[in-house]
């Protein structure tokens, strides 16, 4: 326990400069693929506490990896952090607390690395709200060699394990014929009718999916001016599910609803995946349970509600069907109406109980950490449950 007391000194004497850097991430929110300012910052603060740093990892301008340690560890942890921002809404998701907490888990445990015999990593993940930035770092084998990856989210209580809905983006375009809506409709092709047709297939297929599946959009272009028969129009998709096999069904079923809407209008409909598609979340309870004993320990405690109710989707899932992975959640605000993706838990993310939220993480990540580099038997039970499941 005395190396643990140390590591919450540790986080407690670089507070100010994590919340300066939560805060900093607050104020200057960045889209996915688009965080320079984010990893500019956080690559600056690693490297200024002796880390290597390698920028543009995986081929993604925003990306990182930075490392500190022995050369030939006997484990290796990754803390993951992620800093993208929500349009509008800014780090409405909290990702600024992510970041902060990941990396000052890094910085706490940094100085027992030697005595330890480990390495830590942090990986800088862009776009996990859009794109799937993780899923890019696993296809270039950022992941190889790791033998647990870490990370916490805000949330409005603290929980263990929740499952994530697998996760495929759909954009689809209509193109019609423009004509005078009053005069000579009959000379047109209406590409909004197709996409008003689209939701209309939809809302009948919702009828008909599984309590764990989802399917919703918004049309990001519908015409230009009420006279004009649109000849254009557009829409975005997501369509999810626990598991991959069902995903797949569904998105057929969404291809079919979409091209069928077309037909009706004489639209032509072109339709792109975005993105990559995102995996379920793969638990780990033996890694989770370390982390709940940590958070005991501090005073914390555990409000778990049914882990398959209440889900988003992440692409935290893909990395962890290739390396034992927890994301647990720690409560940023104890209001239960207050949840990701809103302008209230936004303001909260970036307050006082964000400050508070982001340094706890740092604490437990590093706790846990330490669990599994002090105990190959707890490392070893880990790495055996991920591969037997």
């Amino acid at each position: 326990m005395a190396f643990k007391d140390e590591i919450v000194k540790a986080v407690d004497r670089v507070a100010d400069e994590l919340v300066a850097t939560s805060r900093f991430l607050h104020q200057h929110p960045e889209l996915a693929y688009e965080e320079r300012e984010a990893a500019q910052r956080l690559t600056a603060l690693l490297k200024g506490r002796g880390f290597e740093v390698i920028e543009g990892a995986g081929g993604l301008p925003t990306a990182f990896l930075a490392r500190a340690g022995v050369e030939r560890p006997s484990a290796t942890i990754a803390f993951l952090a992620e800093y993208d921002a929500l349009p509008s809404l800014g780090h409405a998701c909290g990702h600024n607390l992510i970041a902060a907490g990941s990396i000052g888990a890094a910085l706490a445990i940094q100085p027992f690395l030697t005595t330890l015999g480990g390495q830590v990593q942090v990986i800088g993940c862009p776009a996990e709200e859009k794109g799937g930035g993780k899923i890019a770092l696993v296809k270039a084998g950022l992941f190889a060699g790791i033998d647990a990856a870490l990370l916490v989210h805000p949330s409005n209580r603290n929980e263990l394990f929740k499952c994530a809905l697998a996760m495929r983006a759909l954009r689809v375009e209509f193109f019609g014929k423009s004509s005078h809506a009053a005069a000579s409709p009959h000379l047109g092709i209406n590409a909004l009718d197709a996409v008003l047709l689209s939701f209309t297939n939809l809302n009948a297929l919702r009828q008909q999916l599984r309590d764990d599946a989802r399917i919703h959009g918004v049309i990001t272009d519908g015409g230009r001016a009420p006279n004009i028969i649109p000849d254009y129009a557009a829409a975005r998709f997501y369509i999810r599910a626990l598991n991959l096999d069902y995903l797949h069904d569904l998105h057929r079923r969404v291809v079919a609803c979409l091209e069928a809407a077309a037909q009706a209008t004489g639209a032509r409909a072109a339709m792109d995946d975005e993105g990559e598609e995102y995996h379920p979340m793969k638990f780990n309870r033996a890694l989770g349970h370390l982390f709940q004993a940590n958070l005991e320990a501090l005073g914390e405690r555990v409000d778990q509600t049914p882990e398959d109710q209440d889900l988003g989707s992440t692409d935290v899932g893909n990395v962890s069907q290739v390396v034992p992975t927890i994301q647990p959640t720690l409560a940023l605000t104890d209001r239960p109406e207050v949840v990701c993706h809103t302008a209230a838990f936004a303001e909260a993310a970036g307050g006082p109980a964000g400050d508070r939220t982001l340094l706890l993480a740092a604490k437990m990540l590093a706790m846990t950490a330490l669990d599994l580099f002090a105990d190959p038997a707890r490392l070893r039970q880990v790495q055996e449950e991920f591969h037997r499941t």
